[in-house]
Parts: structure tokens; C-alpha cells; sequence
């Protein structure tokens, strides 16, 4: 991202901020769950984006489901696959992510089970994209680890004690262009479920953000 667009960080703080008041829910006890707060999650980022402005930058979003699925059918292997348009005068960039969701607090350890199955998920979703996450919901916050840093850790230690990102530092990130799989893209609503279906992907986040007076580009 091209520094002079310093309002593209004043977007991702947006981004931040949304998401971090679902956990309102949590640390009230009314989310139980993963999929729960993840849902809330981004219907916050969605409902925030949804008419937003930030100095001349006009946002959208869009947020996709997947069908439900059966106890026969493969299981998910991500929660959320977020997907970035921006279009600007002189940039443009089309990219994605690929997260899997985990409530922990820090300290906490991932039970055998439990772990076999995070592990199973973070190597699904990295035979598809190198930018892979896994996202740490506690009433401390939003944290983000790499998937592949998930693969690595001992089993007598806590997901909080591999490096990680706040939320806001990597939705900060990702609008910059530090993080981002450009294969995580389709140009229209179509592809992009069938893109959402190939990596087993629960829910899509699609944010678009393009400069007021300037068309953005439609599916």
C-alpha cells in the first residue's frame, strides 16, 4: 500500500474496532462458542463498512455463508475467509486471508482432541494459502497467530505464547498489504462461492473500498 494513503489504516482500525465489540457478548456469557462469535464478529465489521467513509474512501461489504452441511460432508477448515478490494487512483489490489477461529484465554491449553483437530485444520487451510491464521477469541481481546506457528508448538504450551497480533495490528497489516494471498480473490459472487466451497471456508467477509466519485467496480 502506498504510504500516502494513510486512510487506509484509519480503515482497518474501523475493521478493528467492529470486531472487537462482539466481545461484549462474550464476556457477558451470551457466546458460547466459535462459530457464534465469529458470526457476530463480522456482521459487526459488515454493519460498520456497510456506508462508511474514511477521507474520501467510500467502503462496502458483503458477508457470504456457507451451505449447511451434513455429518457425511468434510468439515470446514476454515471459519472465515476475509477477502480485500481496494481501488484507488494510482493503486489497486485484490487479496485474501484464510482464519480458523479458537475461544482461549491466555493460559489456557488446547486439549488432545481438541488439538488434533486445530492441527488438521491449520495444515488444510495452509495447502491452500501461506496466509493462514488462527484467531484467539478471550475477554482480553482478539489475538492472531500464523497457522503455521500453530504446527510448531509444543504441547505444553498455550496458542498465547506463540508471537501474535492484536486485531487491530492485523487488520492494520492486511489493509497495507503486509499480509494478503492474491489467490484468495474472484472477480463476482459466483466465483467467489465456488472459491469459498473449494477451501472449505464456513463464511466469507468481502470488504471493497474505492475513492467517492470514482465507480467502483461491480460483480
Amino acid at each position: 500500500m502506498i504510504e500516502g494513503y494513510a486512510i487506509i489504516r484509519e480503515a482497518a482500525h474501523e475493521a478493528a474496532d467492529a470486531a472487537e465489540t462482539a466481545l461484549e457478548g462474550l464476556r457477558e456469557g451470551r457466546v458460547q462458542d466459535e462459530e457464534a462469535f465469529t458470526g457476530q464478529m463480522i456482521g459487526a465489521i459488515e454493519d460498520r463498512f456497510r456506508n462508511l467513509r474514511t477521507k474520501g474512501v467510500s467502503w462496502t461489504a458483503m458477508v457470504l455463508t456457507a451451505h449447511q452441511r451434513s455429518a457425511q460432508e468434510t468439515e470446514f477448515g476454515a471459519d472465515l475467509m476475509g477477502v480485500l478490494q481496494i481501488d484507488l487512483p494510482d493503486f489497486s489490489v485484490r487479496k485474501g486471508f484464510l482464519a480458523q477461529a479458537k475461544l482461549m484465554e491466555p493460559g489456557q491449553y488446547v486439549a488432545p482432541a481438541d488439538r488434533e483437530r486445530l492441527l488438521g485444520q491449520c495444515e488444510r487451510m495452509l495447502t491452500h494459502s501461506p496466509d493462514s491464521f488462527v484467531f484467539l477469541y478471550g475477554r482480553r481481546g482478539i489475538f492472531v497467530v500464523p497457522a503455521i506457528s500453530v504446527l510448531g508448538l509444543a504441547r505444553h504450551l498455550s496458542l498465547h505464547d506463540l508471537y501474535k497480533r492484536r486485531i487491530a495490528r492485523f487488520f492494520e497489516e492486511h489493509f497495507e498489504s503486509f499480509i494478503g494471498d492474491r489467490r484468495i480473490f474472484a472477480p463476482d459472487i459466483r466465483s467467489l462461492k465456488a472459491l469459498q466451497e473449494q477451501m472449505a471456508a464456513r463464511c466469507v467477509l468481502i470488504l471493497k473500498g474505492g475513492m467517492e466519485g470514482i465507480p467502483q467496480k461491480t460483480d
